[in-house]
């Protein structure tokens, strides 16, 4: 993309949050205009104060007049600085929601399985290198709009101190001034480097975030191969390149405002000089000189604010490409598409669909789904041509070996990766968008390792639900959860910690249940319960499953299973072998034909 082209895709980001905040943004400016322009009416007090004691001929005030109005300018100042502040905290606030809310929104819009980007080297991004995204990316764009409404009502001020000046004395006034083109032209010349040098920082900051969050996640595998010594190696030296990084990036931006600050002191010293040959000279009175120096900050403080929005404005173009990059093939522009946040008043209500005729299941057919992705030494694996039906009450069990499709298949089914070939039917109507459609109330699922959040056990199974619209206590009951929750500290109140730690593996797994039961879905997906649960709990689960059989209430399900109470309930087994399907039937009829089935049954024993 060309530079010019880069530079108005910045312009657009910053139009569209200020149209998004507009009322905000046009309170910011003018309480931080008339903040700053007090300044101005500062100079002109000192003035008129000076020149009355000095006794010069031009106008003065004595102090009575001059304590009065420095009142008025503590209240006028305090009162617009406060407005600026609230201002201020509220385009913040929204401006940040907004972006946070389009890139996360996107993240749920994909297939389940593949919701984050991926980077140039082939890999996803990192959990860690997103929340840097969230967090930093959308702070520097906030920030940049943000000194662009100081940087307006400062210049306006800026403005009107100059041309005061400059009806005093222009040689003075230009000693002030010259040294901004200094600033400006010096500014330009480091841009790329200072682009160069943040979007180093920003990748190893992901980096660092990116490994804590994993050493976090995987610390059981960390202490099983006794990798401590090597991850604390690995942690020190991408901890390391990214303080390289981060002091480069420092140290670069505070030469731009060093510099800055260092001429306008060079540009101070000139003001001294030729106000001294001046005031001998009888042409700059004492007045001049305490007008000039109370207008030295705001001037001074207008350069630096300029240098830092040039600043910010080449380095929000990072931001802005790593925010277009969660994006994943939207148009550019997306992450600051207007759309409702709630940051003042009520929360909107969770969305609840309640079950009606319209989502009823009496038959969900699968024909000729295929799914293929590349695996090591240039293989590829996968799901091929699998076709199968789920009639209404039906308890339908997929099994095999371990890498056979199994996970896969489900995920497929239910869009939590893309088809790529093949189609599914919901009473012989085709369903386009899986991942959009088989959702409660049509279709619950429990993966194989399911994701807990770090709230309470009943807001971790309603997940927003009305409470009152559910039958909370079955669901628990048929998930076998009864028990451990009434043994549990503050029964359904009882706070799991983050990912659930607090449980153990089988609570987990059995909290997700009941999840999935609470929501009454016409079919439910289980993937391998059996991976965290024991022979005699699983048992339980089934026989509760199983109590609605020949019911017209029933749910139809589909469940990966490789347990033999399982295997004898159900009408149909799908043997998955590499990737397709090597027979389906009942375990009877599997038993007595197919040598993989005998495999995996009397494997077993």
């Amino acid at each position: 993309m060309s530079a010019s082209k880069k530079e108005l895709k910045t312009l657009y980001y910053y139009w569209q949050l200020i149209l998004f905040s507009l009322k905000y943004f046009l309170i910011d400016i003018s309480t931080a205009t008339i903040f700053w322009l007090s300044f101005t009416v500062v100079g002109l007090i000192l003035r008129a104060f000076f020149n009355y004691l000095t006794g010069s001929d031009e106008f003065g005030l004595p102090v009575g007049p001059i304590v009065g109005l420095h009142i008025g300018y503590v209240v006028v100042a305090s009162l617009a600085l406060i407005g600026a502040i609230l201002a201020n905290t509220a385009f913040r606030q929204q401006s940040t929601a907004l972006m946070i809310r389009n890139m996360f929104s996107r993240i749920l819009d994909l297939p389940g399985s593949r919701p984050l980007p991926i980077k140039e080297d082939g890999k996803a991004m990192s959990s860690g290198e997103v929340v840097s995204t969230f967090r930093d990316d959308t702070t520097e764009m906030v920030w940049a709009v943000t000194a662009l409404e100081d940087t307006i009502g400062l210049g306006i001020a800026a403005i009107i101190s100059l041309v005061i000046m400059l009806r005093i004395n222009v040689l003075i006034t230009i000693g002030t001034v010259a040294p901004l083109l200094l600033i400006f032209v010096i500014v330009e010349l480091l841009g790329p480097l200072i682009k160069k040098y943040r979007k180093a920082s920003r990748k190893a900051t992901s980096q660092v975030t990116g490994l804590i969050a994993d050493m976090f996640n995987g610390t059981q595998t960390i202490k099983v191969s006794s990798a401590e010594n090597r991850i604390v190696d690995h942690f020190r030296r991408i901890n390391e390149g990214r303080r390289k990084a981060m002091l480069r990036d420092k140290v670069l931006t505070t030469l731009v405002t060093a510099l800055s600050h260092g001429t306008v002191q060079i540009g101070l010293g000139l003001i001294l000089l030729l106000a001294a040959k001046s005031m001998y000279a009888g042409e700059f009175t004492i007045g001049d000189f305490a007008l000039f120096a109370a207008y030295i900050w705001p001037l001074t403080e207008a350069m630096h604010m300029a240098s830092r929005l040039i600043t910010l404005y080449k380095q929000t173009s990072v931001s802005i490409q790593r925010m277009e990059q969660m994006m994943q093939g939207l148009p550019p522009g997306e992450p600051v598409a207007p759309n409702p946040v709630y940051i003042f008043g009520d929360l909107p209500k969770l969305s609840h669909v309640p079950k009606t005729n319209e989502h009823r299941l009496e038959e969900l057919s699968v024909r000729n789904l295929s799914f293929e992705y590349a695996i090591e030494n240039n293989t590829t694996a996968g799901i091929y041509d699998i076709s199968f039906d789920l009639p209404r009450g039906s308890f339908t069990v997929i099994t095999g070996r371990i890498g056979v499709g199994k996970t896969t298949l489900l995920k497929v089914l239910l869009g939590l990766l893309p088809t790529q070939s093949g189609k599914i039917l919901w009473n012989g109507e085709l369903v386009k968008e899986p991942h959009a459609f088989l959702v409660p109330p049509r279709c619950a699922y429990t993966a194989q390792v399911p994701r807990l959040f770090s709230e309470t056990v009943q807001d971790n199974i309603l997940l927003g639900l009305p409470h009152e619209k559910f039958d909370l206590h079955t669901a628990i009951r048929t998930a076998v959860l009864d028990k451990d929750i009434s043994d549990m500290e503050a029964d359904l109140k009882t706070m799991v910690g983050p990912r659930g730690i607090r449980l153990s593996g089988g609570q987990i797994q059995r909290t997700a249940a009941a999840r999935m039961f609470v929501r009454q879905a016409e079919l439910l997906v289980f993937d391998d319960l059996s991976s965290a649960l024991d022979v005699k709990t699983e048992q339980q689960l089934w026989q509760e499953v199983f109590s609605k059989r020949g019911e017209d209430i029933a749910p139809t399900c589909l469940v990966v299973s490789h347990r033999r109470t399982v295997l004898h309930q159900a009408d149909k087994i799908i043997v998955l072998k590499d990737g397709r399907i090597s027979d389906q039937g009942t375990i009877e009829e599997l038993l007595s034909r197919s040598q993989e089935m005998q495999n995996l049954y009397y494997g077993e024993e």
